[in-house]
């Protein structure tokens, strides 16, 4: 089990800032195909809230794992698709290990309303917490409108405004 020390501010399913991760050879090869393959993360490591069953490993559609190779490869990605298809838990998952894998990176999660944004949020600390500590960076800050990891990734929640990423570069 993780030393306590390691743990964000006493949560034991956090890494704190500037723990050192010495990986086993299985680890680094796990972490390796991880950071190749967005869908191999979700559908590995990130656990989502079912009405029914509680909390349930991420089960990818086809059209979800098409929607995470689009991202890849387009900065700018515009999704057509109904109401409760998963669009918003798909994007969690994708920002998650977005903001686990690319260092330097500033996320915007912008919605109609600030609570709404903060809720995006809130499912991927969900999803953050229940992934192994050998798959986390360290963790700076993390409340209830933004994460900061070791390597300058953030994430951050706001509503949409005129002035709500103003002076932000947003990856």
């Amino acid at each position: 089990p993780p030393n306590p020390e390691h743990f964000y501010l006493n949560n034991q399913c956090v890494k704190r800032s500037g723990v050192r991760q010495v990986f086993t050879t299985a680890e680094a090869d796990e972490y390796l195909r991880c950071m190749d393959n967005p869908a191999y993360f979700v559908k590995n490591y990130v656990k989502i809230i079912s009405l029914d069953k509680g909390l349930i490993p991420f089960e990818l559609y086809p059209y979800q794992e098409k929607m995470f190779e689009h991202f890849e490869k387009n900065r700018f990605s515009i999704v057509l698709a109904p109401r409760q298809s998963g669009k918003s838990i798909s994007c969690v998952g994708y920002i998650l290990w977005y903001s686990l894998f690319k260092p330097d990176k500033t996320i915007a999660i912008l919605a109609n309303k600030g609570a709404t944004a903060r809720e995006m949020l809130s499912r991927i600390t969900l999803a953050l917490e229940n992934i192994p500590f050998f798959l986390q960076p360290g963790c700076k800050a993390l409340n209830k409108g933004s994460i900061e990891f070791d390597g300058n990734t953030k994430i951050f929640a706001a509503a949409t405004t005129g002035s709500s990423i103003r002076g932000r570069s947003c990856s």
